[in-house]
């Protein structure tokens, strides 16, 4: 059997039998793949039926005004948009084994499928689950929050607001700055978590104090959370908002067009597919994070389940941070993302930068996504933490300290 019909949705399969011409055409006839849709008409449907068996830029396409989302926890939302690795493996072992190769052959030709199996799934994942995010660095001005600015003398230096010399910099203190301890501390939030099951496993192998937030529609999500707790990350709720740019957001998505009482009941339907969590962040979300009206909404159903709010800054304009004060929700806001470029240097470059971040000002928020590359970057940079004399942690230990 033949492995280019994996990819038969995206366009994908001249270039496989390019790359690949020993699979012939008949053999892909034979194979039932995971990743090739053919979409459905709707008919009577109900959205939930339709999309259960759809993927989700088709399942979006057919949405109507009274849709929104599951009920359900136990539901199947979305067919899964990723090639089965195991699957294709299978079928790629038996199909050079039929060639009678030479193992080395064997090894290196599965490589590179697996290899260009693992970059398309990514690129359809980024494609259909996020929308552009920014490169800036947020931390340089926090300082600013407990100093009289008149009062602050020009520094290049300045690496930590607990040096003990600080004394020397003559600054008058607004407020007490938040204490964390002896060590800066980091907070690592790993967005989008629970749709590619593949690389959600492999974000909780990385047995550490990681912050997972899930989004609310992957499959088998209750499973996954355990597993996530259970490896020791605390676990979020990446929370679907709308976004400036017209994109798959999610099948689920709070909308500028709701009523702020249709996104409280909406929002309760997300959250009560998840318990013993202690916050949310909004998936994309550049547009509703800009509406105040419909922000102090969210904060409002935040506070009466007591749960605070990371604003992942997808717009420079976010009002969620007002919402937040004027409804007294405990908040926080990101500081980097680091995986912008899927690539283990650059990743790695923007941990470097939330170290700096941490260093300055006690703490840093970065957030990632379960990436191949984030993966491998995470599993090299968390042991090099002690000796650079530094602390990761729980989001919400953070956020605790700043909202006292």
């Amino acid at each position: 059997m033949g492995i280019g019909a994996y990819f038969v949705y995206l366009g994908w399969l001249g270039h496989l039998n390019q790359r690949f011409p020993a699979i012939s055409e008949a053999e892909e006839a034979d194979f039932s793949m995971l990743m090739e849709e053919v979409p459905q008409k709707r008919d009577s449907l109900t959205w939930e039926e339709f999309c259960k068996d759809n993927t989700i830029d088709i399942c979006t396409q057919d949405k109507r005004p009274d849709d929104f989302l599951y009920e359900e926890s136990d539901v199947s939302v979305v067919k899964s948009e990723e090639a089965d690795i195991e699957k294709l493996q299978q079928i790629v072992g038996e199909d050079v084994a039929e060639q009678s190769l030479p193992q080395e052959d064997v090894e290196q030709k599965l490589s590179e499928v697996l290899a260009i199996a693992d970059e398309l799934n990514q690129e359809a994942l980024d494609i259909l689950y996020e929308e552009p995010l920014s490169e800036n660095v947020i931390g340089e001005e926090e300082i600013s929050k407990f100093v009289e600015q008149e009062t602050v003398e020009p520094d290049t230096e300045f690496t930590h607001i607990y040096d003990k010399d600080v004394k020397t910099f003559h600054i008058t203190p607004v407020r007490k700055p938040p204490y964390f301890g002896e060590l800066p501390v980091l907070a690592v939030v790993i967005d989008d978590m629970g749709i590619s099951q593949i690389r959600t496993k492999d974000i909780i192998s990385l047995q550490a104090p990681l912050t997972a937030s899930f989004l609310t529609y992957g499959k088998n999500l209750e499973e996954q959370v355990q597993n996530s707790r259970a490896a020791g990350h605390e676990i979020m709720i990446h929370t679907p908002m709308e976004a400036q740019n017209p994109v798959d957001t999610a099948p689920d998505v709070l909308t500028t067009k709701m009523t702020p009482q249709e996104i409280q009941t909406n929002l309760k339907i997300m959250l009560n597919k998840f318990h013993d969590v202690k916050g949310i962040n909004n998936h994309m979300g550049s547009k509703l994070t800009e509406d105040k009206v419909r922000m102090l909404a969210v904060m409002d159903v935040l506070k009466e389940r007591g749960l605070f709010f990371l604003d992942s800054k997808t717009s420079a304009k976010s009002r969620a941070e007002e919402a937040a004060a004027e409804s007294g929700i405990a908040y926080a806001h990101r500081h980097v993302f680091i995986d912008n470029n899927n690539n283990k240097e650059y990743i790695l470059g923007q941990l470097a930068k939330a170290e700096n971040v941490a260093r300055k000002n006690g703490y840093a928020i970065a957030i990632g996504h379960p990436k191949t590359q984030t993966y491998a970057a995470l599993k090299e940079w968390i042991d090099t933490l002690p000796d650079k004399k530094l602390k990761l942690v729980h989001l919400s230990d953070i956020v605790q300290v700043l909202n006292p």
